[in-house]
């Protein structure tokens, strides 16, 4: 059951927001919520969230964006300890080794949001109690040149009614890249350019974590859980074209450095509070802040010359206060009634110079806008064992959200929306049998405008535009998305972990967001806009087999659906959605010392008619990964990692009228040792 089903008692350990359990607790929760258990996260030894969680059910993973049920960003609730992440927030600024468990909900919760059309992963971090702990690890690359070193360390202990934890982390990532970039034009002056695009980027990274919770007196507590971290970004690239026919672009030769450094900080304090029969009162508060800093240089050379300099930096500062009231109504009927609030201000500045190659002045554009984004909610959620095999959820939420934008060169803008939102769950054991059950879901859902797609600010790409690489502006009419949601889903389970499941969705999206792609005086330039309804709907499949005493299978598989009604077909689907995903695992353990595991996961996108004129196309992707695990000892443990084995090239193709560009880019395979060490 969730946390509502699961109060714990006076004397129960700390309790949080955050619902618990493992991948199993599922078969007997309502909400259906599928738990990413701390041993499936490091089974890979991942580097980052997003390679563990592509291999998850109904989850897609693209250019580090997660996503579920096929659905682009957006439409994907991401919490971080139950709060919703700032704008721009990477899911793989947080180090797998701080993360105790991750959380993925298929339907929204009353309790954590619904802005999640697609559903909702919700990042548990490692938190203080429980036994002593002293565990450090060091992963090292085996690529020359690039050995992409990590090492964490994790401290826990507990002394009367404190325990405190402190995790740690510090890594550095090196990648590069290599692609081909083909761009042909059809019109009256035929014109085709073959560009080599070459780069290389380090990301060095520090984070983290001191925990702290107290035991109060009649059974109260009070805990505080603080994220740190310091991350360096530093990325190179060159473009070298050739020029096969027509007119070249304006820089056939460029090159560009980036230099970005990104400091975040996400502190809170939890009070609970025990009240009479099992009640309780949780309250929390938090602050966050995020700062991102950026030196950008792009010099480009041909009939003219340019060098772009840009400073400009991102700041988010938000307040957070949150609580709920949980009580039992009776045996099997749980209550939460809860607030939910925030206030978040994003500064962003950016000033940009722009010189020939000599020095000479040819301009000086000088921007900045603040945002600050308020938000409200109210909810209450009922859960009741109805009989013993009939269990349901009734949720209801309302959310209000407004923004208010200024800005150096642009009006006040400002946007208020309100949302209510029913939430239905039903889960119902079959008659005669412990193993079949069957769940249905109703929900009301929304996706928010961000505030960059708000601000009608331009941003200009620095060479070569066209309708397939236009510039970009915001819109500040954008309205929200509003949707109505339905699912249903059957499970069997056997054995002692053995399942199988299969799920179906449909979603109906209202004022859907699509893209404007115009030519003004300045060039191509793409804004997006609310244009009438579209539909999404998919399947899911499941299962766990242990076929041996010694090896298990698992399996997971979706295709997904979905059509623009304002874009005609064929291929008018919602412009990120993922067409379907496929994932085949095996766990064998070849004794009790060495354990080896295998991931195969596919992901196929294809054509999308993004606009009435632009057409895309992206081609299949394929991965596979492979580790072996050799535990010393009691205490230590050796593991071998290898990381997209089949380094396959990615193709992606954008076409208007009879303009086309076609990418190819290669991948790389990474080989990682770790070394694992209780202390």
């Amino acid at each position: 059951m969730s946390s509502l089903a699961n109060a714990a008692p006076p004397e129960a350990p700390i309790p949080t927001v955050e619902v618990s359990g493992s991948a199993d607790t599922r078969r007997d929760d309502v909400n259906g919520k599928l738990s990413v258990s701390r041993s499936e996260i490091s089974r890979y030894g991942d580097n980052n969230l997003s390679g563990v969680l592509r291999r998850q059910s109904g989850v897609s993973v693209s250019n580090g964006t997660v996503s579920m049920r096929g659905l682009g960003a957006g439409y994907t609730l991401i919490l971080v300890n139950g709060e919703p992440v700032p704008a721009g927030f990477s899911i793989d600024s947080i180090a797998p080794a701080l993360v105790d468990r991750i959380d993925i909900l298929r339907t929204a919760s009353a309790e954590f949001g619904t802005q999640a059309i697609a559903g909702t992963i919700n990042i548990i971090l490692k938190k203080a109690g429980g036994a002593a702990q002293r565990d450090a690890s060091a992963t090292t690359g085996l690529r020359p040149g690039q050995g992409d070193p990590a090492a964490s360390l994790r401290l826990a202990d507990q002394y009367g009614a404190m325990a405190w934890s402190l995790g740690t982390d510090l890594s550095r990532t090196v990648t590069d890249y290599a692609a081909w970039i083909d761009d042909t034009g059809s019109g009256a002056t035929p014109d085709r350019r073959v560009t080599r695009d070459l780069g290389a980027r380090t990301i060095t990274r520090f984070g983290l974590t001191p925990n702290l919770s107290w035991k109060l007196d009649k059974g109260d507590s009070l805990a505080w859980q603080t994220q740190l971290e310091r991350s360096r970004d530093d990325a190179l690239g060159s473009a070298n074209e050739s020029l096969i026919a027509g007119a070249p672009t304006s820089y056939p030769e460029n090159n560009f450095a980036i230099h970005s450094t990104i400091a975040t900080m996400r502190s809170n304090v939890t009070w609970t509070h025990q009240m009479e029969e099992g009640a309780k009162l949780l309250v929390k508060a938090g602050v966050n802040r995020n700062k991102r800093e950026n030196a950008y240089v792009f010099r480009g050379f041909g009939a003219s010359t340019l060098v772009r300099a840009v400073d400009s930096d991102a700041i988010d500062n938000s307040v957070t206060l949150s609580g709920k009231y949980l009580a039992q109504l009776g045996q099997g009927h749980s209550l939460g009634i809860g607030w939910d609030g925030g206030r978040t201000q994003r500064t962003e500045q950016r000033l940009q110079n722009d010189n020939t190659a000599e020095g000479v002045p040819l301009g000086v554009l000088d921007e900045n806008y603040r945002a600050t984004v308020g938000r409200l909610a109210l909810f209450a959620q009922d859960e009741w064992a109805v009989t013993p095999r009939l269990q349901a959820y009734l949720g209801l939420r309302w959310e209000a959200l407004r923004t208010d934008i200024i800005g150096r060169t642009q009006p006040a803008t400002g946007v208020h929306a309100s949302v209510p939102s029913p939430i239905l769950q039903l889960l119902w054991k079959l008659p005669e049998t412990e193993r079949d059950q069957v769940r249905l879901a109703l929900s009301r859902t929304y996706k928010a405008p961000t505030s960059r797609q708000l601000v009608p600010r331009r941003y200009t790409t620095n060479n070569g535009n066209s309708p397939t690489n236009p510039d970009s502006r915001g819109n500040p009419d954008l309205r929200p998305e509003l949707a109505w949601g339905l699912e249903t889903g059957y499970e069997h389970y056997f054995g002692k972990n053995g399942m199988v499941s299969i799920a179906a969705y449909t979603r109906r999206i209202d004022d859907v967001t699509v893209q404007n792609l115009y030519l003004d005086e300045r060039g191509w330039i793409s804004t997006p806009f609310n244009n009438g309804r579209a539909r999404a709907s998919g399947i899911e499949l499941e299962t766990k087999l242990p076929l041996a005493a010694s090896l298990d299978l698992r399996a997971n598989a979706a295709r997904n659906w979905s059509a623009v009604d304002a874009i005609p077909g064929p291929d008018n689907r919602l412009a990120d959605q993922t067409r379907a995903t496929l994932n085949i695992g095996v766990d064998w353990r070849a004794d009790p010392a060495w354990t080896l595991s295998a991931n195969l996961n596919a992901r196929f996108d294809g054509a999308v008619q993004v606009t009435p004129q632009l057409r895309t196309y992206r081609g299949p992707e394929r991965n596979l990964d492979m580790a072996a695990v050799w535990k010393m000892n009691g205490s230590s443990q050796c593991r071998l990692m290898v990381t997209n084995a089949l380094h396959q090239d990615r193709l992606y193709n954008e076409q208007y009228s009879d303009n086309a560009r076609r990418s190819v880019s290669d991948s790389r395979t990474l080989v990682r040792l770790a070394i694992e060490v209780k202390l």
